[in-house]
């Protein structure tokens, strides 16, 4: 389910009109990656006792914690800050992913807290693509696409991409839309020169779809994806160039998740693709009705959807939406212990529909994981371990190894009687 990219284009969509003025600091901030006298101006900060209270208040009470000098003043990869609005500084490290670089837009704590994360210690964390396995070209109606040169088979990689502007989710809130210009601008301007034309090259949304206007603004609006990483305050949005190439599809052929411990944007084949065809993900919530699809493509992205499954007729979509409303109800009722009754029909009716809205390959993994948790309750361990399998593999391709709920159902196939869910429903 693509609900990252989701909400990180309805968070900067929702920034459309000027807030209360906010003091601005120019390279003044106190830096958690630089020693002090390498600081241009020696300004009081929000960092310091002498700070703005209101500006404290801006990104809460974390920011208003000092850096710890002693750890950050051995960190030379890191430049900044670059400029700043309010309580959020650009900052940069350009020996990042071997000279890729990346520009971190987010409060000095954050920005500290962030440069000791593992990732960041990796300087060999590379982008992976082979370029035999694809092309990116123009495609009629939508802008560039990615095209398979090749055939891909179902579980195989297609891209690893590390991402090339990170900026902290409250930044489109506290910050007016000016300001967020300037800093966005100044952000892009930090890139190594290729990341910066790759950056550049991507599409934002024109003044008709509700466009802010500004090309960089637009570009994250348009192509970011929610990123955590790994601190306490670490809602955050990525950007991802190489993956902004992919068009949308309700029904698509490619899964992707967002390793937050290496920030790693994935991308899998859902299912066995053939040469020549359009390599897609899907922005949207594929599991909701055509209106809602629809609506949020319209609203967070300025198109209207003509995929093949948005464009059925009106029959076939009411028979689609039927079932997806009659997937959402089974999934309730399966999802607690003390609900309703739940037996064989009911749990192979649930794949059934995932299968018929074709939808088992691209999100099936929480179908499957309840099917087998379903099964293991009432003590079917053959049906169980099917599903567990099934589960554990989709969720593999949808949210990568680390996932929890890939553990849970390795630990029910290692030992289904001694797995939480066993004989629970009877």
């Amino acid at each position: 389910m693509s609900i990252r990219m989701l909400l990180a284009g309805l968070a900067f969509g929702q920034t459309l009109g000027f807030k209360t003025q906010v003091p601005l600091f120019e390279s003044c901030a106190a830096s958690p990656l630089l020693p002090d006298s390498q600081l241009a101006c020696s300004k009081p900060t929000i960092l310091t006792s002498g700070g703005s209270p209101a500006l404290d208040n801006l990104a809460g009470n974390r920011t208003a914690k000092p850096p710890k000098k002693d750890i950050w003043r051995s960190d030379e990869g890191w430049q900044g800050p670059h400029s700043c609005a309010g309580a959020y500084c650009a900052y940069s490290r350009p020996s990042f992913a071997n000279g890729r670089g990346i520009v971190l837009v987010s409060t000095a704590y954050n920005a500290e807290e962030a440069s000791h994360l593992a990732a960041f210690a990796k300087e060999s964390i590379k982008g992976e693509g082979d370029s035999e396995l694809f092309r990116v070209v123009e495609m009629p109606g939508k802008g560039l696409g990615v095209i398979a040169n090749q055939h891909i088979r179902r579980g195989q990689r297609i891209m690893a991409h590390p991402p090339a502007v990170v900026v902290h989710r409250r930044f489109v809130d506290d910050i007016d839309l000016e300001n967020q210009y300037r800093l966005l601008d100044v952000a892009a301007g930090k890139l190594p020169r290729d990341t910066r034309k790759a950056f550049m090259a991507q599409m934002g949304q024109s003044r008709e779809h509700q466009s802010t206007g500004h090309k960089v603004h637009d570009i994250m609006h348009t192509n970011s994806f929610e990123l955590g990483l790994g601190i306490r305050d670490g809602h955050h949005f990525g950007n991802y160039p190489e993956v902004s190439r992919y068009n949308h599809d309700c029904r698509p052929n490619v899964a992707f998740y967002i390793d937050d411990s290496d920030m790693r944007h994935y991308t899998h084949a859902i299912k066995d693709i053939q040469p020549g065809e359009e390599l897609t993900i899907s922005y949207v919530d594929s599991l909701s009705s055509r209106a809602v699809r629809q609506d949020r493509a319209q609203r967070n992205w300025g198109f209207g959807c003509t995929c093949q499954q948005c464009s059925l007729s009106e029959a076939f979509i009411r028979s689609s939406d039927q079932r997806l409303g009659k997937m959402w109800q089974i999934e309730q009722q399966m999802s607690h212990w003390n609900g309703a009754k739940v037996d064989e029909e009911m749990i192979e009716e649930l794949i059934s529909l995932y299968r018929q809205e074709q939808l088992d390959q691209s999100h099936g993994s929480d179908a499957f994981r309840l099917a087998a948790l379903n099964y293991n309750s009432l003590g079917m361990e053959k049906e169980a371990l099917e599903y567990a399998r099934l589960a554990k593999e989709q969720f593999l391709l949808e949210k990568g190894p680390r996932a929890k709920q890939v553990q849970d159902m390795r630990d029910l196939l290692r030992d289904p009687k001694e797995h939480y869910s066993w004989r629970q429903r009877v």
